[in-house]
């Protein structure tokens, strides 16, 4: 009995994860942008040409990579607005570096990770010893770091990069799969390993769902929120360094005047993290990151005005938002 019992309790298991794959927020991206794709290639068949299709993927590592370290500060209950100014000061530092002192790439990388650790651990020291709201701390960031780049570039613009720079930025390490790409994909399972199979991975969906029983229960919850503020400066940084690669091009309001910080946020609420905290991850982090990339691009296919862009984002992140409501939620356990 107990044996017939274990077999029909096999089948009944892998059924529940199938649907439970086939449910996640990964998988509804991608069944729409599957839809958009295909819509939209219908009427306009080059948006569907294997040109476009880099340029979406290669558009949205940028974002991508900040989204990643959004996605930790926003699991743990936090927010963290001052990732387009760390991006835009370490996109000029590098590049203005580049091209008047001959900053080699190699220099470059480790410049651009050490303005993102060195910023964002303002953040975390503010948020997390002086316990300051989040919010607060990094919309003061967010002017201070913004002008700090102003006064760095004193109103010049980036051009004219090392070749190396470009061919890191846009080069393909074999054919359809660029350098860029690759690297996105790289720091996607790092980080995604840091967060499901690490003590600090664990630590940060403890202090989301409940800091006070996260504290009682020992965990540093100080230096867990302090990490997420480092790991978001530093893999936005990075992210600087990636832009000037790719773009070649870079100016005192680069990453503020993308509103970088309310992409990032809408890229990591749409892949299906929770803006409560203690929930989320960082594939459909990237996912949303894609997906905002493919409609913007879709919006310039089909002749929407390139103003109605912010509006957009507002309203994905509301709908967001929305579906990641309790009432929501509760509505789908009932069905």
């Amino acid at each position: 009995m107990s044996a017939l019992m274990g077999v029909g309790a096999a089948p009944t298991l892998a059924s529940s994860r199938w649907r439970a794959l086939l449910t996640s927020r990964a998988a509804q991206l991608l069944a729409v942008m599957i839809l958009i794709a295909v819509g939209v290639g219908a009427a306009h068949p080059s948006f569907l040409s294997a040109h476009n299709i880099d340029f979406i993927l290669l558009d949205s590592v940028v974002l991508g990579i900040v989204a990643l370290g959004q996605t930790l500060v926003i699991i743990g209950r936090g927010i963290d607005l001052s990732v387009a100014p760390i991006m835009g000061l370490s996109a000029v530092v590098t590049g203005l570096l580049s091209t008047r002192s001959g900053l080699p790439l190699v220099g470059a990388v480790g410049l651009a990770l050490l303005i993102g650790m060195v910023l964002g651990s303002v953040n975390g020291l503010f948020v997390s010893l002086v316990r300051v709201p989040p919010i607060i701390v990094t919309l003061g960031t967010l002017g201070l770091f913004g002008g700090l780049q102003f006064l760095y570039t004193n109103g010049d613009q980036v051009t004219g990069v090392p070749r190396s720079y470009e061919q890191f930025g846009n080069d393909e390490i074999f054919p359809g799969m660029p350098y860029l790409v690759l690297l996105l994909v790289v720091l996607t399972a790092i980080v995604a390993g840091l967060l499901r199979s690490s003590r600090f991975g664990r630590n940060i969906f403890a202090v989301g769902n409940n800091e006070v029983a996260a504290r009682a229960a020992g965990i540093p919850v100080r230096r867990t929120v302090f990490l997420t503020y480092f790991y978001s400066g530093l893999l936005a940084g990075l992210a600087g360094l990636v832009y000037i690669a790719h773009t070649a091009a870079a100016t005192a309001t680069t990453g503020t005047g993308e509103n970088l910080q309310l992409q990032s946020i809408a890229a990591v609420l749409i892949g299906g993290t929770a803006i409560s905290g203690g929930r989320g991850g960082v594939l459909g982090s990237v996912l949303g990151s894609v997906f905002l990339s493919l409609v913007l691009t879709a919006l310039v296919f089909t002749g929407v005005p390139a103003i109605w862009n912010s509006a957009g984002e507002g309203v994905l992140i509301l709908v967001a938002v929305l579906l990641d409501s309790p009432i929501t939620r509760t509505r789908e356990v009932r069905s």
